[in-house]
């Protein structure tokens, strides 16, 4: 009995402790790709600040330096596809591991360029790196995150944020000390470095590393055991009568494509806006570090919103609502940032940071609820892709419009983007049960 009794305790104890290790690996999971989304935002959200030294130096139109910053902006987006791809392929760390070296890579030769064309083409290899982060990073969590995802995904999203508002505050900086925009590339191209050697040196439990021992394929075991599970899936999906894909999915894609023409396309234009409309900024002797410190304190705000959004979707009984609740209280604030000045303009560009950026972990709740396990990086892949790619023509779109209109004209089409991202947002609940089903027909050897 005694023994008996004995064994349960052991056996108690050992269960507390490989429960006590699985929340710390839960924890490592969600601060690296957490602090990877920070570095993230912060390499791709310099540009609006910097953006009229830029313009200026090469003696560019907003149109202009709005298509050259696309280029980079699409990659962003378009990389995610295939990087969800090679997620799933080849460990989600892995990537994450790659992204961040080539941030650091491509920020440095941003600061090095001499021109608009090697600006254009290192900035292409900055954004096309950064688009690895989101399919990688948000596969980590949704793979290796089991207690309280939503929360897990809210913090991801807050970091994101101390990125997006931290990154003009930095460039702004940069610009006073140093007078030049270059410096906040190589500052962050040596963040970038030194964040991405913290990546490679990290452990995560069945994780494949970034290391010659996996790519060599010393570990003969691990490699059995993914090779069976990969063969095990692929052989459910080649059984598999047809392809089901839920409907729900598919206007998910709408609205992350809606929603990423509102974040680009605000985001970029803040600092403009603010060095038109808010007197003290226009009439001050620095009016591009001012701008940038205004947009760093409107978008720290967001920080609330991100940790909302994940907070309230683990407790929301119909998470797909969410978003169309975001949406619908974004679009007339929108329309007010357009009509505003001075004090209005502040008051209401901070609660549409407050209240957009709550959107984006419902929405990362809702993809990996909507995509099998397996298949989490290509969902967040094609949805990034979405967002950040096709997003990314805000960035030219809303260069002519401030050119021919006028900055708050392009505010006013951002009003009705998201009056549209309402209805599809609505749309995504009351399709939810449906599916659209693919013939497959699989070849037979």
């Amino acid at each position: 009995m005694r023994a008996a009794c004995q064994g349960k305790g052991q056996a108690a104890i050992g269960k507390n402790k490989h429960s006590h290790s699985k929340m710390t690996d839960e924890h490592k999971v969600v601060l690296l790709a957490s602090a990877s989304h920070f570095i993230t935002h912060g390499f791709m959200t310099m540009f609006p600040v910097l953006m009229v030294a830029i313009a200026n130096e090469n003696s560019m139109s907003f149109t202009g330096i709005g298509l050259v910053a696309n280029i980079g902006y699409f990659l962003y987006g378009a990389g995610a596809f295939p990087a969800g791809y090679l997620a799933d392929r080849f460990g989600s760390k892995r990537m994450l591991t790659i992204g961040i070296m080539g941030m650091a890579l491509g920020s440095f030769l941003v600061g090095l360029s001499g021109g608009i064309w090697s600006f254009a083409i290192s900035y292409a290899l900055l954004g096309l790196f950064a688009s690895i982060h989101h399919p990688a990073g948000l596969s980590l969590i949704a793979r290796r995150v089991k207690n309280n995802r939503g929360q897990a995904l809210g913090i991801h999203g807050v970091m994101g944020n101390v990125g997006l508002f931290m990154a003009p505050l930095i460039a702004a900086s940069c610009i006073w000390l140093f007078n030049s925009w270059r410096a906040a590339y190589f500052l962050y191209g040596i963040v970038g470095t030194g964040f991405a050697m913290l990546l490679y040196k990290s452990r995560i439990p069945d994780e494949v590393d970034f290391s010659f021992r996996a790519a060599m394929g010393r570990n003969k075991r691990s490699a059995t055991k993914g090779k069976l599970a990969q063969e095990t899936e692929e052989g459910r999906e080649l059984a598999a009568p047809a392809v089901i894909i839920p409907l729900s999915l598919l206007v998910l894609f709408l609205v992350s494509t809606l929603s990423g023409y509102i974040f680009r396309g605000s985001l970029t234009f803040f600092p403009a806006l603010f060095r038109q409309e808010v007197h003290f900024i226009a009439n001050n002797a620095r009016p591009v570090v001012m701008a940038g410190y205004m947009t760093t304190a409107v978008l720290s705000l967001g920080l609330v919103g991100a940790w909302f959004g994940g907070y309230i979707t683990d407790r929301l009984k119909r998470p797909e609502l969410f978003p169309a609740l975001v949406f619908g209280l974004v679009a007339p604030i929108l329309y007010l940032i357009s009509r505003s000045a001075d004090n209005a303009l502040t008051l209401y560009a901070g609660l549409f940071s407050l209240i957009y950026y709550s959107w984006q972990p419902a929405q990362n709740y809702l993809i990996s609820k909507y995509t099998r396990k397996a298949s989490h990086g290509m969902g967040f892949g094609v949805n990034f892709f979405l967002i950040f790619g096709l997003g990314s023509l805000a960035t030219t779109t809303g260069g002519y419009v401030t050119d021919h209109y006028g900055v708050e004209s392009f505010y006013r089409l951002l009003a009705i983007v998201a009056l549209t991202a309402v209805i599809a947002a609505l749309t995504v609940f009351f399709v939810r049960r449906h599916s659209l089903r693919l013939p497959c027909h699989p070849q037979k050897k």
